[in-house]
């Protein structure tokens, strides 16, 4: 298939990655580094390609949605699916060389943005990936995995069967500039959000909360290593728990590709051979 020719395409599964995905390739032979975009437990994932696509095509950056279907992958906020505690984290990696190959779109670094439980995975794929990951937005997650070595992965940086036996790597995790957004009016205690006096007591009890708790531990994480912290942070104006309304109230379009590629910054170029849904 010739991405020149064919600028917006899909691949599903049977026809061999791992992951069904739609992407979007500008019609050019040079292009900057990939965007792939992580759903919510809503599997919007068509949804949020349909937002994205306009700022992809405008900015000349690949752009790329894979689903993980919620009968094999119910765990994929943590990385895991049906076959094992990394079966998301795996599938993820065959789609990304399945684009590599099919669509000749350079996939051994990209950028990542995740919305809710999409965020909680962006995340937790950097720190068990952190070399294959060059800037991460972080939008909304429920609740996040802390750098703690005595806690074991999800719940710290510690080694576990979900972290495939082997601890994370801090240092390399924390030199991943990240962006983390959240709504203003992300507070209410819904039905998708992890709750109990555990993880309220260290966390918070709403998803603003946790994400300012977060940054609070990622910067000083930084200073206690010497090093000098990349984590941004940002609020989507008048927006809850919906991504609809972070891309209509909250101009997450706009925050997003500011970051991701900053006025008066150098291109970075890889040469290559939504109305009504929370959508959570």
């Amino acid at each position: 298939m010739s991405a020149t020719s064919r600028p917006l395409t899909s691949r599903k599964s049977s026809d061999g990655p791992a992951l069904s995905y739609r992407a979007f390739v500008p019609p050019t032979g040079c292009h900057r580094r990939p965007l792939i975009l992580l759903h919510g437990t809503g599997r919007g994932s068509n949804r949020q390609f349909r937002a994205f696509l306009p700022s992809a095509i405008a900015y000349g950056v690949p752009l790329i949605a894979p689903v993980f279907p919620a009968e094999s992958f119910a765990g994929y906020q943590s990385l895991a699916g049906a076959r094992g505690p990394r079966a998301a984290m795996t599938a993820f990696e065959a789609t990304l060389d399945d684009v590599s190959t099919h669509l000749d779109v350079p996939t051994d670094r990209v950028d990542l943005l995740g919305f809710s439980g999409g965020a909680q995975f962006v995340h937790r794929f950097a720190m068990l990936a952190p070399a294959r990951v060059q800037r991460a937005v972080v939008v909304a997650a429920g609740w996040y995995t802390y750098l703690l070595d005595g806690r074991p992965f999800p719940h710290g940086a510690g080694p576990s069967e979900h972290s495939g036996g082997r601890a994370v790597d801090v240092e390399a995790f924390l030199r991943i500039p990240m962006h983390v957004l959240v709504g203003e009016r992300d507070v209410e205690r819904d039905d998708s959000l992890r709750t109990g006096q555990s993880i309220d007591r260290r966390q918070g009890r709403d998803r603003l909360t946790r994400a300012l708790r977060w940054m609070d531990h990622l910067e000083e994480a930084a200073h206690r290593r010497g090093l000098p912290p990349v984590v941004s942070f940002d609020l989507l104006t008048d927006t809850g728990h919906s991504f609809s309304d972070a891309v209509n109230r909250g101009c997450l379009l706009e925050r997003t590709f500011t970051f991701l590629y900053p006025p008066n910054a150098t291109a970075d170029i890889a040469t290559a051979d939504p109305t009504t849904d929370p959508s959570t």
